[in-house]
């Protein structure tokens, strides 16, 4: 008899029989991993690539079925003993960085590999095949301290951060809206930073944050590590929906197991900066006007504006603060006789951020405490409608004065039909919903009385003129038609005298593809009215 039907086919009936669906199982063709990382590189570029076949591979769902990213346990029955048959698994493994679980069995005897946190293999002779249920996670054979932990690379961080909202996603039995799964993502983060922080302090101490014996002990160590955070920093935790951790055990053990190994906290910002990209583009409401900017748009925006430490920057719809922390990055950079200290009590006195989206509030203040903090001023809020400030976000009424920032950059939503009320408008306070008449000399005027509804991103340049000291720089990302079509003569005109135009930089209109098709530019302009 051959190998498939004396050990392969006994073997899948075993798995169905214990509960794996057959559509998870992936024997016929027998699934390939890449021969080295090269290989693998091709893999992800959807190129051929040199492989090993596996006997068996199973997937952690039949939706995800063929897809490596989700691959979960592969099973070897071709070695001829036990210690080569090990040997040959642990190889593989390392070529499939998703994989939890080897598997070496010929029928009558089976061995057990499982990856560790921290990338080694912990080996089970004489084991059993697991069930669906069954926990693939292993703690490392020695606790995790201060020391073992890894400083990531943007590769690292962005392969791990989308590895955790695809647990979340597909996993959880808690938590199954969009905003709830980010926001949850979020809270395990921050404790990941509480924890960080701890192991710093008592670097020979087991780090707190690891993966612990089960489900259940690494889900309440994890759960202790958010209410510390949430003690220690009551601004990041804006609802009762943030009193805990709304993720099953499982999810929150799996998590842990992601990111235990990385240091979060002293990692540099431009890996941060570019691995928070992933939440980003996650948080998006594109039906509310909520555009990723992309990074490359965000760094030479920021670059034009020169930020110097001399200057209050605010974004007024700071989504999840790219603007603000390459604000701070490209300030180190440039200013490299200012200490830690000096960069951080600059962030804390010198950056502000406003939004009204509850998560993208959070999103901001994890980054900004991730890389040294600047969260302090980061304020959930509605920064056009003035009127509310009073009753509904009364922190924006003193930091928001009128007058007072030297930079402000900003992408505000955008898009069509994406409008304020003219009643909103008046009740704000915006001259620039004003009706305006073309007067005979080709100029225009503006009713006193007559409002009109007015597109937001409009209304945006009003604020932000308010907000700026006089000879500041608003730096603005604006459909192209505002500045160059003739139906927006008017507004043009309402600019002369209060913000006047000093650069601009061209974006593709592809940098927004897949959001929308509006072509737009980065403005620059300087406020010269009083």
């Amino acid at each position: 008899m051959s190998e498939h039907t004396e050990t392969r086919l006994p073997l899948i009936d075993k798995l169905i029989k214990l509960g794996w669906d057959k559509n998870q199982l992936q024997y016929e063709p027998e699934w390939r991993v890449p021969k080295s990382p090269s290989e693998a590189g091709r893999r992800e570029k959807g190129q051929s690539f040199k492989s090993f076949p596996i006997d068996v591979a199973i997937f952690d769902h039949p939706s995800n079925f063929g897809e490596y990213q989700h691959l979960q346990i592969i099973i070897e029955t071709k070695a001829p003993n036990i210690n080569e048959g090990i040997n040959q698994l642990e190889i593989y493994m390392a070529l499939e960085p998703y994989v939890l679980l080897g598997i070496w069995t010929n029928g009558a005897d089976t061995s057990l590999v499982y990856r560790t946190p921290d990338g080694k293999f912990d080996t089970q002779k004489k084991g059993v095949l697991p069930k669906p249920t069954d926990s693939l996670i292993r703690a490392t054979k020695t606790r995790l301290t201060w020391k073992d932990l890894d400083e990531p690379s943007t590769a690292d961080l962005k392969k791990t951060f989308s590895r955790l909202l695809n647990i979340v996603v597909s996993r959880d039995t808690l938590s199954t809206r969009r905003d709830d799964q980010l926001n949850n993502l979020c809270n395990v983060l921050l404790a990941k930073l509480e924890g960080d922080k701890i192991a710093k302090y008592s670097p020979s101490a087991p780090v707190p944050f690891q993966v612990w014996d089960s489900d259940i002990d690494t889900a309440k160590k994890v759960k202790e590590l958010f209410a510390g955070m949430r003690i220690a920093h009551s601004d990041l935790f804006l609802s009762d929906v943030d009193k805990n951790i709304n993720l099953d055990d499982h999810t929150i053990h799996a998590c842990a197991y992601e990111i235990s190994k990385f240091k979060l906290r002293d990692t540099s910002i431009s890996v941060i900066s570019e691995a928070f990209q992933i939440f980003r583009t996650s948080s998006l409401k594109s039906e509310e006007g909520q555009y990723y900017t992309p990074y490359p748009v965000i760094r030479s925006a920021i670059k034009l504006l020169e930020i110097k430490p001399s200057d209050k920057v605010l974004d007024p719809a700071c989504g999840t603060g790219g603007f603000l922390l390459e604000s701070f990055r490209q300030l180190i950079e440039n200013h490299p006789a200012m200490s830690d200290g000096d960069t951080k009590s600059w962030a804390n006195r010198h950056l502000f951020g406003v939004d009204k989206d509850r998560i993208n509030v959070k999103l901001t203040k994890a980054i900004m405490l991730t890389i040294g903090d600047g969260s302090t001023n980061t304020y959930l809020g509605d920064s056009i409608r003035k009127h509310l400030w009073r009753t509904s976000f009364q922190e924006l009424q003193t930091a928001l004065t009128p007058n007072s920032f030297t930079c402000i950059v900003t992408n505000p939503p955008f898009g069509k039909g994406l409008t304020v009320s003219k009643v909103d408008a008046k009740a704000a306070g915006f001259t620039i919903s004003r009706k305006p008449k073309k007067t005979d000399g080709g100029t225009f005027e503006f009713s006193k009385a007559i409002y009109e509804d007015r597109e937001i991103g409009i209304l945006f340049l009003e604020r932000c003129y308010d907000l700026l000291a006089k000879g500041g720089r608003l730096g603005i990302i604006l459909p192209e038609t505002y500045m160059f079509s003739s139906s927006y003569a008017w507004l043009r005109s309402w600019l002369e005298g209060k913000l006047e135009l000093k650069g601009m930089l061209n974006i593709a209109m592809e940098a927004f593809q897949g959001f929308c098709r509006a072509k737009t530019n980065f403005y620059i302009f300087e406020k010269v009215g009083e």
